[in-house]
């Protein structure tokens, strides 16, 4: 799970109206906002749509916080990420959500 000081608290959520770097993904949308915080921070964001229940919501939330922690460390700028999965992201494997998120850091050059 993603450390407390790495996850974005609510009244600190960036709004609708902050530009952002998007990534699409076939498993997830990802937000990359440039940061002022001294930390990398991270939100995902599951919609009642994507997983019926708060458990496979949890679940889903857990998973993306356990494959963002990593990156984070790899990576040297500070950047505020907001993860939306979609629906075929409860069927992959850890694996296949760890690869497609590097792509995801890799396209918005957060890591090499």
């Amino acid at each position: 799970m993603l450390p407390r000081k790495n996850r974005i608290p609510r009244n600190d959520f960036p709004s609708h109206n902050v530009k952002g770097f998007r990534v699409f993904s076939p498993l997830f949308t990802g937000v990359f906002f440039k940061s002022e915080a001294n930390n990398s921070r991270a939100s995902v964001v599951v919609s009642k749509k994507t997983a019926k229940t708060a458990v496979d919501r949890n679940k889903l939330r857990r998973r993306f916080y356990d494959v963002v922690g990593p990156l984070f460390n790899q990576s040297g700028a500070t950047t505020t990420v907001v993860l939306y999965p979609k629906i075929e992201a409860k069927k992959s494997s850890f694996a296949d959500l760890e690869t497609e998120m590097k792509k995801a850091f890799k396209t918005a050059k957060l890591i090499k």
